[in-house]
Order: C-alpha cells, then sequence, then structure tokens
C-alpha cells in the first residue's frame, strides 16, 4: 500500500514536470512577512529560585515568493528565518507547484497530517506545543516538541520539518486529502538515506474538512503515518491523531487527540479541549491539555503533563494583538530514578505583531 500511494504522488509531480515548457509573465519576487511575539510576565515553580519576573520572545521573518504561468501552473518558494533560537536558524525551506491538480511541497515542511490538523482555541500564549514550559520548566526524557508529553500536533517519533515529498488534493465540496513521504530522520542533510536507520520510508496520510453550514463553522480532521524502523529489535513507529473544531455567533469549541505508538520513550497520547468567544476586538479562551509518554525502560518511565490557560486578547489593529494568559502547570515524573516533577503558575501579558 506505501508504494502504491508514493506511486500515485510521484506521477502527478512527474507529469506536470513532464508537460510543453511554459512561460511566465513575471520571475519570481520575494516577499517578507512573519510574526514576533513579546511577553513579559512572573511564574512561580517547585524548581528552585525560579520564581521571577521575566520577559521573553519568539519571532520569525519568512521569506516568500510566486510565479504563474501562462498555463495557471504556480511555482513558489518559501523560506523561513528564526529570530529567536540557539538551534535550527533555518526553520521551513521548500519550494511548491499548485494548480486545478493541487498542490505539491518539495523541501524541509511538516508532514500533510501536521499541516491538516484542528485542535482546541486558545488566544494566550499557547499550551499545545506552546509557551508554558519557557514559564514553567520540566526535566523530560521523552520528546516535548512534536510529541504526545507535549503536544497533539504531532510528527511520527518526533521526526519535524525534514525534507518530504507532500501533495495535497484540490478541495472539494469542504474535503481535502494529503499525502507525505520523508525519506529519513536527517534535517539539514542531503546524505543518502540509510535502510538501517531506526526511522525511514514514512508515509502520512490526511483527511480534513472545513465547511460553513447557515451561519455554523465545521472544521475537522484525521490523520495516520507509519514508517519503517529497521534498527535491531525496532518496531514501526505508527501515529494517529484527530480533531474537531464547532463555531456559532462569536463562540468556538472544539478538541483533538494524538497517540503514538511503537516509538520508544515516545510512545504515549494526548489530548486538549477548549472554548473561545470574540466579538469585534476582543476574544477569550479556556483551553486545557493533558499529554503523556508511556516511556520504555526503566530510566525512561511515564511523564505525564497537564496544563489549563485562561487567556484575553485585544486587536489594536491589523496584525496587532494585546494578550493577557493565567495558567497553571504541573508535570509528573517517574523516569531515570530521579523525581523531577515541577508544578507552577504564571502571568503573562505580551504583544503578538504578523506582518
Amino acid at each position: 500500500m506505501r508504494n502504491r500511494l508514493l506511486g500515485g504522488t510521484a506521477l502527478v509531480a512527474a507529469g506536470m514536470l513532464a508537460a510543453p515548457a511554459v512561460q511566465a509573465e513575471d520571475p519570481i519576487q520575494l516577499g517578507v512577512g512573519g510574526f514576533m511575539e513579546q511577553y513579559f510576565g512572573y511564574a512561580s515553580s517547585d524548581i528552585d529560585d525560579r520564581d521571577h519576573f521575566d520577559q521573553k520572545s519568539d519571532s520569525e521573518i519568512i521569506f516568500s515568493g510566486s510565479t504563474t504561468l501562462d498555463n495557471g501552473i504556480q511555482f513558489g518558494v518559501n523560506v523561513q528565518l528564526e529570530g529567536n533560537t540557539s538551534g535550527d536558524t533555518i526553520d521551513e525551506s521548500y519550494a511548491f507547484i499548485e494548480g486545478d491538480f493541487g498542490r505539491v511541497l518539495l523541501g524541509s515542511e511538516n508532514t500533510a497530517g501536521y499541516l491538516m490538523s484542528v485542535a482546541a482555541p486558545n488566544v494566550g500564549i499557547g499550551i499545545n506545543t506552546g509557551d508554558q514550559i519557557d514559564w514553567v520548566p520540566i526535566v523530560n526524557e521523552a520528546s516535548y516538541f512534536r510529541g504526545t508529553l507535549g503536544s497533539t500536533f504531532v510528527e511520527n517519533n518526533a521526526v519535524n520539518d525534514v525534507n518530504r515529498l507532500t501533495y495535497f488534493t484540490p478541495r472539494f465540496s469542504g474535503l481535502q486529502g494529503g499525502i507525505s513521504y520523508t525519506p529519513d530522520a536527517a534535517e539539514d542533510d542531503n546524505t543518502q538515506p540509510s535502510e538501517n536507520a531506526a526511522f525511514h520510508d514514512g508515509i502520512d496520510v490526511g483527511l480534513n474538512f472545513t465547511e460553513n453550514f447557515g451561519g455554523f463553522d465545521v472544521a475537522a480532521y484525521g490523520r495516520y503515518g507509519i514508517a519503517s524502523n529497521d534498527a535491531t529489535g525496532g518496531d514501526d513507529p505508527t501515529i494517529f491523531s484527530t480533531g474537531l473544531e464547532l463555531g456559532f455567533a462569536g463562540f468556538t469549541v472544539g478538541g483533538s487527540y494524538a497517540q503514538q505508538e511503537d516509538a520508544g520513550r515516545n510512545e504515549g497520547q494526548a489530548f486538549d479541549i477548549g472554548a473561545a468567544y470574540g466579538t469585534g476586538p476582543w476574544a477569550v479562551s479556556v483551553t486545557y491539555f493533558q499529554g503523556e509518554a508511556d516511556g520504555d525502560t526503566a530510566s525512561n518511565g511515564d511523564e505525564e503533563i497537564s496544563t489549563v490557560e485562561v487567556a484575553a486578547s485585544y486587536a489594536l489593529g491589523p496584525g496587532i494583538k494585546v494578550i493577557g494568559s493565567v495558567g497553571y502547570n504541573e508535570f509528573d515524573d517517574d523516569s531515570d530514578g530521579t523525581d523531577d516533577s515541577n508544578d507552577g503558575y504564571w502571568v503573562v501579558s505580551g504583544i503578538q505583531l504578523s506582518f
């Protein structure tokens, strides 16, 4: 099945590239966009010397551009520069091809299932792969980012932003499908994949639905992923997630669930649920998230996070929001023979700018 799905996606791309050459009116010209978030607040936690005021930042500059050929096929690029990082300076970096046939992505980007995800509404700092561990830190063995310990926005075995081939169908009556092929788990690395690796030949399939019925908004999705693991004693990791969001007259309710299997210390499950209300420039939300990693050995035991956030936001103008967030985070740790559990709360305000 995996080879048939991959073959279908490859045929779409091959068909486009084999078509007669058609010139574009204009060459690709890059534009600049992105976001910047600046926060100031107070947090208190069980870890020594962590009761303090602090200022925290997150920003990203996005360079993107496209051109459309005379036959209607669009070619474009997207490169994302992290503004506050000590690790991966360039985040996603990919090319895309789009037309009546759908959309093809080539390069470093999340999987189709991840990009089609839906979760609980939140207008604060965010607690589903959010910023709460910046304010109430954890000492974790399992992957928090893109894993079920920290999010329902997951990637199989937390393999994130690596080089992939992805195809999205056109949307029909609210429905859209997508599929990604991931050769290996190496990011920013053009070496040839190994068939003996712990993660290779990953397939991720997603389906989402968005529609409005007389003022009633519905958004839903489901996805499944599997990859090969040919390391000694390894099992093929699988991932499943689903989500639903409903909106009417300014109210939005929603939630999501994710499950990871056969991924060692990253095995586990997560869910979130929440509600929001917006009127004019104002919005408020309350969101709950719980994530677990089951662990695979005595030294990598169970870990669990429970977080609740109450937040409000006010739009000062296009792309300018002021937010306030109050939250509580509880982390229970059973790994590596030590107790790294940590509970705490935060009270934070800040500005969110998009451009």
